[in-house]
This record gives structure tokens, sequence and C-alpha cells, in this order.
């Protein structure tokens, strides 16, 4: 636009210059009168350039406000992707977690209550946290439904023993953890780095770590092991107490919670333990609402089947009908 106003204004100028300079050879008329003539061709060309300087100005201004509203409806539409995408991803990894889970678990509510307890440990250690961003947040209450996933690779004889383990099929349990982390490395691996893949990864591998390097596969200790991880080995050892198992009746809340204090400094992070006492009442309404409200029988399971099939099936004959 610059360009064509110069190139204008210089054709313009010429032309006001070369009409002055030929009614001054051809016409003969008082000086007076022909420099207001000058004055008047000037004047117009001055304002044939300011006219089409307002006119590219505006249509510039149009066309930018056109440009930055397509881009922010593009800009909202590839959001509005994204996050249905992750709503996606996060659906069924959770669902996947949860086939896991039910192999040594009544209902896979393990889970969500997991979920649960971390979100609530994570919000109070919120407050003097600035590594605890609501982001952060959440993709640990999605990660931690992967602590447990390398279950999948334990025999049943070991994973659902009602007795207590031999050294032996300890260490089988035990590899629990290096097969959990392995199996999100390779997608890792495949698909690159991603931050919640990375903290799976962590929970996964660390979440039987114990704070005073006593617990497996790595002796890891202190800071060193991932907060993350911390967070879903409390919230994991509360919830393993307090629900029943086939080789062992459950806890009660006050009970888990003496057993969690005297891991303080040892077994658990002394700030996480004094996170989880600060919320433990919230803890013992989550596992009381879970433990009485979420008992999936078989027959549940067979009405929902039935419900689906039976939503589907009249869809199917409103598109026929269609």
């Amino acid at each position: 636009m610059t360009a064509v106003i110069i190139a204008q204004s210089a054709l313009l100028l010429g032309s006001v210059l070369l009409t002055d300079k030929w009614v001054q050879a051809n016409i003969d008329l008082p000086q007076s009168l022909m420099d207001k003539l000058f004055i008047l061709e000037l004047s117009t060309a001055l304002s044939v350039v300011t006219l089409t300087a307002m006119v590219f100005y505006l249509a510039s201004r149009r066309y930018n406000d056109a440009l930055e509203q397509t881009n922010e409806q593009l800009e909202d539409e590839v959001n509005r992707q994204v996050t249905i995408g992750l709503q996606k991803r996060n659906a069924l990894i959770h669902g996947l977690a949860k086939l896991a889970d039910y192999r040594d678990t009544d209902t896979g509510d393990h889970l969500d209550r997991i979920g649960h307890y971390a979100w609530v440990i994570a919000k109070r250690l919120q407050i003097e946290n600035p590594e605890v961003t609501d982001e952060w947040i959440d993709r640990l209450v999605l990660a931690s439904s992967l602590h447990d996933i390398g279950k999948v690779g334990i025999p049943d004889a070991v994973l659902l023993k009602p007795g207590k383990l031999t050294p032996e099929e300890r260490a089988i349990m035990e590899k629990h953890t290096l097969i959990g982390g392995e199996t999100m490395l390779s997608i890792r691996n495949k698909f690159g780095s991603d931050e919640f893949l990375d903290m799976g990864i962590e929970i996964a591998l660390q979440h039987h770590e114990k704070y005073d390097g006593s617990g497996y596969p790595f002796g890891l200790e202190g800071d060193n092991i991932a907060l993350s991880a911390r967070i879903v080995a409390l919230a994991d050892v509360y919830d393993a107490l307090t629900t029943a198992r086939v080789y062992k009746d459950a806890m009660s809340h006050q009970k888990a919670m003496e057993i969690i204090f005297e891991g303080r400094g040892s077994h658990f992070d002394p700030d996480i333990v004094d996170a989880f006492k600060a919320t433990q009442n919230t803890f013992d309404h989550i596992r009381e609402e879970s433990h009485g409200s979420h008992t999936l029988k078989r027959a549940d399971i067979e009405s929902a089947a039935r419900m689906f099939m039976q939503e589907n099936n009249s869809l199917y004959t409103l598109r026929n009908a269609a």
C-alpha cells in the first residue's frame, strides 16, 4: 500500500507540474491566477492521495480485523478439538487402567479413590508448593490410575494369593512396578515425550519407594522420589489398608491413620503425611462414600449392557426409518 501511495503521489505531482508548465506556455493568464490554479491543482492531488491513503487504511483495518477474527475462530476450533481428543484419550486410559485393576479388586473403584485421595493431598500441598499447579494436579489424578497397571503381568497365583507371600513370590509381585514403567516407556518411545506419560512412568516405577530409601525397585530416598509418586504412595497405602481384599479384611480409618503417622519420615514424606493429617476427615468421607455406594454386582453389569444394546437398537431402527 505504501508503494502504491508513493507511486500515485509522484504521478499526481508530475501531472500538476506538467500541467502548470503547459498552462504557462500556452495560456496568457495573470500570475496571481496562475498561482491560484497551481495551488488548486496541488490541493486536488493532495486530496486524492489522502483519500487513497484513507481507503487503504480502512481496508487494511477491516482486513486485519477479519483476519484476527478468523484466527481466533481457528484457534478456538483447534483448542476444542485438542480438548475433545484429550478427553477421549483420558477416558480410554482410565478405562484400560480400571480393566487391569479388576484383576485384584472387586469393582475397580480403587482407582477412583486413589485419584480422589491424591487430589486432596495435592490441593493441600498447593498452598506452599509452586510446582503443584492446577494442571499438574489434573495430570496427577489421571496418572495415578496407572500406578498398578504392571499387575497385568503378575500371575494370579501370586496376585490373588490369600495368604502371606513367600520371598520368591514377593520378588515376583514387586516386578509390577518395572512392568508398568516399561510398558509406558515403550509408549513414550513410540510417540515422544509427554508430561502426562512422564508422570505416569514416575508413579508406576516409584510408588513403592520409601522416603528412607528402603523401598523398591530402586531404593530411592527423599526428594529423589518424584513428588507425584510420594503422593500416590500414601494414597495407595491408605486405600489398601481400608479396603477388603481376598486375603484380608478392611481396616478402620482410625487404625489406618495411626499406621500412616508411624510411617512419617520413614515410609512417607513428612510433608505429605502432614497434608494427610490436615485432610484426614475428607479421606474418611471419600472412603465411606465409595464403599457405601459403589458395589457393582453382576446383575448391575448385565442391566447396563441390556440398556446399552436397547439404546443402540433404537438408534438403528431410527436410522432405517429415516
